[in-house]
């Protein structure tokens, strides 16, 4: 069996498209997702309606989706949030049916599957978190409170892929589907065989002149957007 680890879609449907389209002809029968499906970018409802029709989706909460339960009830958090990460928040609150809203509220936190053999354990940030950071450079100390109790520790939060081994556990980082940080315009994903433990992180190219027009028609002074996917 083959597993996708996924994080950080950002509502970028043509990130998100371009890694199914690999994910299927992979064969993948599971796809794991830590966090962050929502955010930043402006295709949230065709984003959620992927995730949704595709019972291959396992996902969880990122501290995007808590934000955007802040955003919903208090103006004053929408205007603070929309200055800082642009209209993302306003494109869910446009586009997203209840349905979708109370799908997104109702995703966990963290979450720990056993799947052909394999346990993980996924969360979004640095262990026990939605808004720590676990960066590739962090010193091993730090590394080594990450693990969870589980053979694999999967998160995302930072944007940037990682693999540690200690012992025969795993830290696991499969980057950004979404908003990639290392290398613009290429998503970040990770695919998994139960049958070997072969770990292959990916990348997939994505279609960035369409974001990037659309970051300059609705956030034009958010330049970081825009040139993130460049990057």
């Amino acid at each position: 069996m083959k597993i996708a680890l996924l994080s950080d879609l950002h509502a970028n449907i043509y990130a998100l498209q371009a890694v199914l389209d690999d994910l299927n002809k992979e064969r993948v029968e599971k796809i794991l997702v830590a966090g962050d499906l929502v955010g930043y970018y402006y295709w949230p409802r065709e984003v959620i309606e992927m995730l949704m029709s595709d019972d291959r989706f396992i996902c969880i909460r990122g501290n995007h989706e808590k934000i955007l339960d802040e955003v919903l009830i208090n103006d004053e958090a929408a205007h603070r949030y929309r200055k800082k990460y642009g209209s993302g928040y306003e494109a869910c609150r446009n586009q997203l049916s209840s349905t979708q809203m109370l799908w997104l509220k109702s995703l966990p936190e963290e979450m720990r599957l056993d799947i052909g053999g394999m346990q993980f354990h996924v969360g979004h940030g640095a262990l026990g978190s939605t808004d720590e950071y676990l960066y590739p450079d962090a010193p091993l100390e730090e590394l080594l409170k990450n693990y969870s109790d589980r053979e694999y520790t999967v998160f995302g939060h930072t944007h940037y892929p990682f693999l540690h081994k200690h012992g025969n556990r795993y830290l696991l980082n499969p980057g950004s589907v979404g908003q990639p940080r290392d290398l613009g315009g290429s998503a970040s994903y990770i695919v998994v065989n139960t049958e070997n433990q072969v770990i292959r992180f990916k990348r997939k190219a994505f279609d960035t002149e369409s974001i990037i027009r659309a970051v300059r028609e609705r956030n034009p002074e958010l330049d970081y957007l825009s040139a993130i996917m460049s990057r």
